[in-house]
């Protein structure tokens, strides 16, 4: 008559640990043994609800650039508090950005193929689905002044991406590089 029981407290055991795994709940374990879960609570902050959006771009992206492969990498770390975005050019990763939140605020630091530092602040948007991240400030911009002044990236389904990217300095003043992402298909577990 246990075995029942057994396999019910595995199986909500099971189910738990995976929604755990997925981030929809969370479980807190009471002193006399029991758990209790709860939904996971809305973002609580405009930095917070932005690092949600760069959360769900969690994966691979690719878009055509000029015969070649743009490919974006996204990875959470740090205990999801951060993600890192890579940026890779027909297998040669040529960008880093790495996005967390200070003080309510999401912010960005890339680390550019322009040999520059630039870093972000999100800014608010009419669009819910539009990231768009402002310069602050950079390191090595005396020395390599060409840098991307500010990106504007909008969500446009769980597949599709469009970057903007403003360049300002150097030869390429005013310019914009705009890429158009389709995400990977996930693997089969």
């Amino acid at each position: 008559m246990r075995q029942p029981q057994v396999l019910n407290a595995l199986t909500i055991s099971l189910l738990l640990s995976a929604a755990l795994i997925a981030g929809h709940v969370r479980a807190q374990q009471m002193d006399h043994g029991a758990m209790t879960v709860a939904a996971t609570p809305a973002p609580a902050n405009a930095g917070e609800r932005e690092l949600a959006k760069v959360k769900g771009l969690i994966g691979t992206w690719d878009a055509p650039m000029g015969g070649k492969t743009m490919t974006d990498v996204f990875k959470p770390f740090a205990f999801g508090t951060a993600v890192l975005g890579e940026e890779w050019l027909d297998g040669k990763q040529v960008t880093a950005t790495v996005f967390y939140v200070v003080d309510g605020e999401l912010r960005a630091d890339h680390y550019c193929d322009y040999l520059n530092q630039p870093r972000y602040a999100a800014k608010a948007s009419a669009d819910p689905a539009v990231i768009d991240l402002q310069f602050r400030e950079a390191t090595n911009l005396d020395a390599h002044p060409a840098h991307f002044h500010g990106t504007t990236w909008k969500v446009v389904d769980a597949t599709h991406l469009v970057q903007d990217w403003y360049i300002v300095g150097g030869k390429k003043v005013g310019a914009v590089a705009h890429l158009e992402f389709v995400k990977r298909p996930q693997p089969a577990a």
